[in-house]
């Protein structure tokens, strides 16, 4: 059986392959390598934890040493972070993130797998987790400082943008109120003019001058009846008193 430095041989050798590969553009490979050598690298840290073999209940033999273990763990972080950069250059963000923070869990200082895990994150338009990851890392660090550039102009223009955006909407905000204010108007006018149609419509015709039969009718109606004039006796030698001309003036329509 191989041991634990042979093993860690082999999967570091196709890491080194993937590294080659990776300097040609050949992504492709590179991946493929790197994955291998995670396969290698994975193997032995089951193996570290001793867990019992299938065909027998002792703890599998050669048990790695804890300076071993630590050793597996920081390979597996740098081979996660070189996926992580072949993701990048494919810009697959979301994958570039999934690998570096496999990296980061392996070895939590591993600088070159924050770094890219903050492109991934500046990639997938993160602008706040990719500044904390630069920051935490320090500009001194090479290529922080053109990164935080970066990340300053993208989010001003994301401001800008914002800002015209949110311009857009108040002004059609603006139209649209406008326009159910013409409408509304609209509504009041004609609704006012149909009220004044229909008061017109439903006016009533306007009386015709009362006749003056219809005078002498409502006049008889309302006024109290003046009692008969008392019949003045015969004498040859008396004229009438002029009842008879007033009954004929009102004949006549005076009032």
């Amino acid at each position: 059986m191989s041991t634990i430095e042979e093993k860690m041989v082999a999967a570091l050798a196709h890491k080194d392959l993937g590294n080659e590969s990776f300097k040609t553009g050949d992504l492709k490979n590179a991946l493929m390598q790197y994955h291998l050598a995670v396969l290698g690298l994975s193997g032995l840290d089951n193996q570290m934890s001793g867990m019992p073999m299938m065909s027998s209940n002792r703890p599998q033999e050669g048990a790695a040493t804890e300076e071993q273990k630590n050793e597996i763990k920081a390979a597996l972080a740098v081979v996660y972070a070189n996926m992580g950069a072949c993701h990048l250059k494919n810009a697959n963000y979301k994958r570039a993130l999934e690998v570096c923070n496999t990296a980061l869990k392996n070895d939590p200082d591993n600088v070159k797998a924050k770094f890219r895990r903050a492109q991934a994150k500046l990639g997938e338009g993160n602008l706040a987790g990719a500044e904390a990851d630069l920051l935490s890392l320090g500009e001194k660090v090479p290529g922080v400082k053109a990164e935080l550039d970066k990340l300053k102009k993208m989010s001003k223009a994301a401001d800008e943008k914002q800002r015209k955006s949110m311009g857009g909407f108040l002004s059609r905000g603006r139209i649209i109120n406008t326009e159910e204010e013409e409408e509304e108007a609209g509504v009041s006018v004609s609704t006012e003019a149909s009220e004044q149609s229909g008061s017109t419509s439903t006016a009533k015709t306007p009386k015709s001058k009362p006749t003056l039969a219809t005078k002498l009718n409502q006049a008889n109606q309302t006024k109290k009846p003046k009692p008969a004039p008392k019949e003045e006796e015969y004498h040859p030698t008396s004229t009438w008193s002029g009842t008879a001309p007033k009954i004929q003036e009102l004949a006549d329509g005076e009032e």
